[in-house]
């Protein structure tokens, strides 16, 4: 008998990356770290705070889980877009708080 769990292994990809997270002092971590939770395809957001010097910018490393059918480096891209840019306007940012996401691309692996 086929498990649904097989099935699902062979459709989908799971992958972890690392990624660099600068955000504004003034807006709430908690918040910003829900709405990238709520991103397509991202399953796991955990955070570590990293001390800067920048005055008003906080920095953290993310590791992010996340599924995928096809090619993960096409969806981080995609992700990252999801993240910074707003459907309504080329200047807002999607996530409020937001202002930099660089992904580890030597930390992607697939689990």
């Amino acid at each position: 008998m086929i498990k649904l769990k097989d099935i699902l292994n062979e459709v989908l990809n799971t992958y972890k990356i690392e990624a660099n997270l600068f955000t504004d002092r003034d807006f709430n971590i908690s918040d910003i770290l829900n709405q990238i939770r709520a991103v397509r395809k991202i399953t796991i957001v955990s955070v570590e705070d990293i001390p800067t010097n920048k005055p008003g910018i906080e920095h953290h490393l993310l590791k992010i889980k996340f599924v995928t059918r096809g090619e993960p480096k096409q969806d981080l891209e995609q992700i990252k877009k999801d993240i910074l840019k707003s459907d309504l306007s080329k200047t807002d940012l999607r996530i409020p708080g937001v202002k930099s996401l660089v992904f580890k691309p030597e930390t992607l692996k697939r689990i």
